[in-house]
């Protein structure tokens, strides 16, 4: 498919829609991380991962009913050339896959595939933002320890910091002395933690991606077609076996992989800065 859509349409044709979708994308992002840091806010820091579990389901959850239309739409930009043999594709942008499902489907084309995305996206986000504070967690009490060493403060340990970030590790080892998560660890660890637990949460996730893509691109071809997917993920294991369900693996794996570190090094910047500024006042 990568092949024929740059012999077809060169490079611009991955860029398909960009402008369109970046302006859906800022909405869907504000939406998942206020999610995010809504979770972390009411959920008992003393539940250790259970805490990260519930904050990952509450942010899908605010976010889930944005990103539903923005995916299916993209869907339809990115796939138009293959689906619709014929048409004028060079045209087909954002607006024109908007109108196109409205006259066909109505709301209900903006939702197609809403159970089966959300079945994708929460186990996705069950597994990468537990994994996620895991990560920086364990960075955070490595950097701690070495710092304290380099010090040689010695001493008993102390009660925990109010902004120490909690979990699994060892009770009472961050002070209320002690620099917070955010101002310790190197700006640098945070897209690369990103990208290592998306990567991870992308394997463990894309057969039902594969299930998914599949449901929401159906419509392109035929909008009268209704497959659920238990019966799209049938068929694909009758025709190509479990190979099937890895098909596009790879790409999938970059893609979240980097637009995760993107996204999460924005969002740890921007609220590094902020917890700077607040301070200071």
């Amino acid at each position: 498919m990568i092949s024929q859509v740059f012999r077809t349409e060169g490079v611009r044709g991955f860029y398909r829609g960009f402008g369109g979708i970046m302006l859906t994308v800022i909405p869907a992002n504000m939406c998942y991380f206020s999610g995010y840091e809504l979770g972390k806010r009411i959920t008992p820091p003393g539940l250790g991962v259970l805490s990260d579990v519930a904050t990952a389901a509450i942010a899908q959850g605010v976010a889930g009913i944005v990103y539903c239309p923005i995916d299916i739409v993209k869907q339809r930009v990115q796939t138009a050339a293959v689906m619709e043999a014929g048409a004028t594709h060079r045209q087909f942008g954002v607006l024109d896959a908007a109108r196109q499902i409205w006259a066909g489907q109505g709301v209900k084309g903006f939702f197609r595939g809403y159970l089966t995305m959300n079945a994708l996206w929460m186990p996705w986000n069950l597994i990468y933002i537990p994994a996620y504070e895991a990560c920086k967690r364990r960075w955070y009490y490595h950097a701690l320890e070495k710092q304290r060493t380099a010090a040689s403060s010695g001493g008993a340990l102390r009660a925990p910091a109010a902004d120490a970030p909690a979990g699994d590790c060892q009770p009472g080892i961050a002070a209320e002395t002690d620099p917070p998560l955010q101002q310790l660890l190197p700006i640098w660890a945070f897209p690369l933690c990103s990208s290592v637990c998306a990567a991870t949460a992308a394997i463990c996730t894309h057969p039902i991606d594969v299930v998914k893509t599949r449901l929401q691109v159906l419509s392109a071809a035929d909008p009268s077609v209704r497959r659920g997917a238990f019966q799209i993920a049938g068929q694909l294991l009758r025709q190509e076996g479990l190979r099937g369900f890895k098909r596009g693996l790879g790409p999938r794996v970059v893609t979240m992989a980097a637009g995760s570190s993107v996204s999460w090094f924005g969002y740890e910047l921007v609220k590094r800065r902020l917890l700077e500024w607040e301070r200071d006042q």
